[in-house]
């Protein structure tokens, strides 16, 4: 099955970050546009997340439940590895020479210290990594760790996973950590990859008729965009969670239900 219309979901995604970052480039004279456009536009990074965890299970579900589990666990996390590391690695490097202090990350014990941290995806407590974005490519990094791990659980590995990061969020909202690290393990972004995954699950066993589908698209995208364009003002964690969960799920729901194939120019 090609989920065209999730490759669609990624592009607008990656494009509302994009111009989120941007968005002061976008004024005329007393005219805010990109902030009125974009002020919002990080909402793309846990919109990204929800199509991680989807995408693990969508992309791992032929694995079988037996056999040499290490070794499946490796061949999760070679894939993983070659796909993301070296790009980043080599961005970070630019990065590096592009601001002309190359060599001081290798002699200032600071500066050496926030390298072997960018480059080993660990968060360090107030501080980014040297290429700054890879601060969501951190939580991505540890999300394939422990998918990958659930491997090891077999049958149970969406049981372990999930109780895992609902755990860990638990624990976030009882207990205060001075670490970056342990701040990133017990974040609600973790829930966003969640989400995602009890997704795939649902959709790989249940089919959504037409008639609930189609109110289910409308609200998800009608909500997305008010909120988008500060019409529906929150910052409550728990609305902002139901909104990007409603807004994927219609997105799946063009491939599941109406298998729409979307437009070239927009999967391109």
């Amino acid at each position: 099955m090609k989920l065209n219309n999730l490759q669609i979901l990624r592009a607008i995604s990656a494009m509302l970050v994009c111009c989120f970052h941007f968005r002061g480039y976008l004024k005329f004279q007393d005219l805010e546009l990109g902030d009125f456009l974009f002020k919002k536009g990080s909402i793309g990074v846990p919109v990204f997340f929800t199509i991680s965890g989807f995408i693990m299970v969508f992309t791992t579900r032929k694995i079988e439940c037996k056999g040499d589990t290490g070794k499946q666990v490796l061949a999760f996390y070679k894939k993983r590895i070659s796909r993301i590391v070296p790009l980043y690695y080599i961005l970070t490097f630019l990065w590096m020479v592009s601001g002309g202090s190359f060599w001081l990350y290798f002699t200032d014990k600071k500066l050496f210290s926030r390298l072997i941290h960018s480059i080993s995806f660990i968060p360090q407590k107030d501080t980014f990594p040297i290429l700054y974005l890879g601060w969501s490519l951190n939580y991505e990094i540890f999300f394939y760790l422990i998918f990958g791990l659930s491997l090891l659980f077999k049958k149970y590995r969406y049981f372990f996973i999930i109780l895992f990061f609902l755990a860990t969020y638990i624990v976030g909202k009882i207990f205060s950590f001075d670490n970056g690290y342990m701040e990133m393990i017990t974040s609600p972004l973790n829930l966003y990859f969640i989400i995602g995954i009890v997704f795939a699950l649902l959709l790989e066993k249940f089919s959504v008729p037409k008639k609930w589908a189609i109110p289910v698209v409308i609200i998800g995208f009608s909500s997305f965009i008010l909120y988008l364009f500060d019409f529906i003002s929150t910052n409550h964690e728990l609305w902002i969670f139901l909104i990007i969960a409603l807004f994927v799920f219609s997105f799946l729901l063009l491939d599941y239900t109406f298998h729409f194939k979307g437009k070239k120019a927009w999967f391109f």
